[in-house]
């Protein structure tokens, strides 16, 4: 083919519609293919398409990754949550065990007379000071607060499986009827009032209520650990 041959082939390249860049590429190099005999294709066509359909894959891929990780780190937290609650409420539990066995002193002072013996006395006496502290001898509701003929200033307990415990002879009651009181509160002060011969406190110990069956105070308190 001469110059004007080629020539007149782009020409007319350049005005088919829908010719690509090979088509072009060749007829421009068509001298040179009559004599080689390969005709070089170049192809541009769709190159930026590639990345298309791999980024949509990478996107979704990492989408739902992420909502993987998310979904896992839920799942931790709602974990640790739930043994958090099962630790608290172990320990609450161990709490209130403890707190439902723990009996103290209703007072600190010496035994002047003991439960029984030849007079048949119902409880134990303290000994102390004039306005020593009394404290609750074990958590409980107060079902009695007032003055007891020969008991004088007298309070009484109320505790767990109908156990009620009970003070006299004080000269100050610092709790009324109703109140809840947590083992070793203060409840009042010992004192001289009622049928006494000197200040001290009474205190008894009863089973099955308050007009239930009267048990020594010094063998119940050293039962539950503690002693005088």
């Amino acid at each position: 083919m001469n110059a004007t041959g080629i020539a007149h082939s782009e020409t007319t390249a350049q005005h088919q519609p829908g010719r690509t860049g090979s088509t072009l590429a060749a007829s421009a190099s068509g001298a040179s293919a009559g004599q080689s005999g390969t005709v070089q294709v170049v192809s541009t066509a769709g190159a930026d398409d590639l990345s298309g359909p791999i980024d949509t894959e990478v996107s979704d891929d990492q989408r739902r990754m992420a909502e993987l990780l998310e979904a896992k780190d839920l799942v931790a937290t709602r974990v640790a949550a739930v043994a958090l609650a099962q630790r608290d409420a172990a320990a609450a539990a161990e709490a209130e065990r403890v707190a439902a066995a723990r009996w103290v002193r209703p007072i600190e002072a010496r035994v002047t007379q003991g439960f029984g013996g030849s007079n048949h006395h119902i409880g134990v006496d303290f000994g102390a000071p004039h306005g020593t502290t009394i404290h609750a001898a074990h958590r409980g509701t107060i079902i009695y607060a007032g003055w007891e003929t020969g008991y004088g200033n007298f309070v009484q307990i109320m505790h767990e499986n109908n156990v009620v415990t009970s003070y006299g002879h004080m000269s100050r009651i610092d709790v009324r009827v109703g109140q809840e009181v947590d083992t070793g509160e203060q409840i009042g002060l010992e004192g001289n009032t009622g049928k006494s011969t000197g200040p001290h406190l009474h205190f008894e110990v009863r089973l099955n209520g308050q007009y239930g069956t009267k048990v020594d105070p010094l063998a119940w308190l050293a039962g539950h650990g503690v002693t005088y």
